[in-house]
């Protein structure tokens, strides 16, 4: 199975079963089975496409610049209201 984590528009992963087997069954079982047995666990991948294609085409018409953000900071900045906290900057960069 292929995995595409760059791409967004591939078929939906419905129905996808991934067996997991303890490592003393492993020998045990046929490599040709794909139907997990008694005893095993089995995860289903799922993706919301649809929600996510939704959530990509929102994000891409966002302006890249918020303009009014841009003008309050600059009017801000002007008119020296603009106050920096160079311990909370330091404490910020720290976190990071």
């Amino acid at each position: 199975m292929k995995v595409d984590l760059n791409g967004l528009t591939g078929p939906p992963l419905d129905g996808v079963k991934s067996p997991q087997r303890a490592p003393s069954d492993a020998t045990a079982t046929s490599a040709a089975s794909t139907e997990p047995t008694v005893g095993e666990d089995a995860a289903t991948l799922t993706v919301g496409s649809a929600s996510v294609n939704s959530l990509v085409a929102k994000a891409l018409d966002a302006p890249d610049i918020r303009l009014d953000k841009v003008e309050a900071l600059r009017q801000a900045v002007q008119n020296g209201e603009y106050q920096l906290d160079p311990a909370q900057i330091a404490e910020a960069m720290i976190r990071q």
